[in-house]
């Protein structure tokens, strides 16, 4: 194989490999355009999850993308996929506890830490805070 065809090749698949969606690794990616609700290790999950499908409406509006993690395994509803290591390194860098949920603002701080779920309580800190409240004037 001569030079040129290996940088050929090379190009081409480099072009090929750029054209993949990457993964969610860090929950910082989703800065200033989401706020996140991580909820870890809840017993009841399922019902979480069916409060979440019920209020997607309400989710949507305010610029949600949740994370419901059990074990090794995330339910979102976050569009994108999830890199391999996106369930350890969210727990390690937000320090979550098992059985706790954890509302972070667009700014990625930490708005509300709940011991169970409770959504009308985080739409309500949500909706107190000013990024929000200016928001809903546009």
């Amino acid at each position: 194989m001569n030079y040129f065809t290996k940088i050929l090749l090379l190009c081409f698949s480099l072009s090929a490999h750029s054209t993949e969606p990457s993964k969610l690794s860090d929950l910082r990616l989703l800065q200033w355009k989401n706020r996140i609700i991580l909820v870890n290790n809840l017993h009841n999950q399922h019902k979480v999850l069916a409060l979440f499908d019920k209020n997607k409406s309400e989710i949507k509006e305010r610029d949600i993308i949740w994370f419901v993690l059990t074990g090794d395994e995330a339910h979102t509803n976050y569009q994108g996929a999830l890199s391999d290591d996106f369930i350890a390194k969210t727990r390690a860098s937000y320090q979550l506890e098992s059985g706790k949920i954890m509302l972070i603002g667009k700014d990625g701080g930490l708005k509300f830490l709940l011991d169970g779920m409770d959504l009308e309580a985080i739409f309500t800190e949500i909706d107190a805070m000013p990024m929000r409240q200016n928001e809903m004037v546009h």
